[in-house]
């Protein structure tokens, strides 16, 4: 299973291999050491069960897309779209804008699923069964409150 552990202080985003995880790292941008407890279910790459980062045990499911990549496919497609809708092509415009967004689609559609901790974003990829739900905001509102009261960011 591969962990994208995030930095408490700084929020980098550090791999690591759960098999031959050590029992800390070391964030690369701030310095800080973070401890990792990695629990037999997530090495053995059978479960998500605990987070190493926070140790919580809420997690939620989504899609392995950067959401900047998609924005970006559809701001290029309204821009090709808008020089096209200038000049009275109005049916071309509106296939650009179609097609940028089919392509959004298929590339999402096509992706697999990741876990994510509510409380401190790691993710987790691996061959796993995913047990989660889907997000909840009412949820990540509570958790992510909690945890950054008790490493001090609030």
């Amino acid at each position: 299973m591969q962990i994208l552990a995030k930095c408490p202080k700084c929020d980098a985003g550090l791999p690591v291999h759960a098999a031959e995880a050590p029992a800390a790292i070391k964030c690369g941008g701030c310095g800080r050491e973070i401890p990792l407890a990695i629990s037999d279910a997530i090495r053995a790459d059978s479960a998500v069960d605990r987070c190493p980062v926070c140790e919580g045990s809420a997690f939620y499911i989504r899609k392995d897309f950067d959401p900047k990549v998609g924005l970006t496919v559809v701001i290029i497609g309204a821009l090709i779209s808008a020089g096209f809708y200038w000049f009275g092509r109005d049916l071309i415009a509106y296939g650009i804008l179609a097609s940028a967004a089919l392509i959004d689609l298929v590339v999402y559609g096509r992706l697999k699923d990741l876990t994510v901790c509510y409380r401190c974003h790691s993710e987790f990829r691996g061959s796993y069964p995913r047990t989660a739900s889907a997000f909840d905001l009412h949820t990540a509102d509570v958790l992510e409150v909690e945890y950054e009261r008790r490493i001090g960011r609030r």
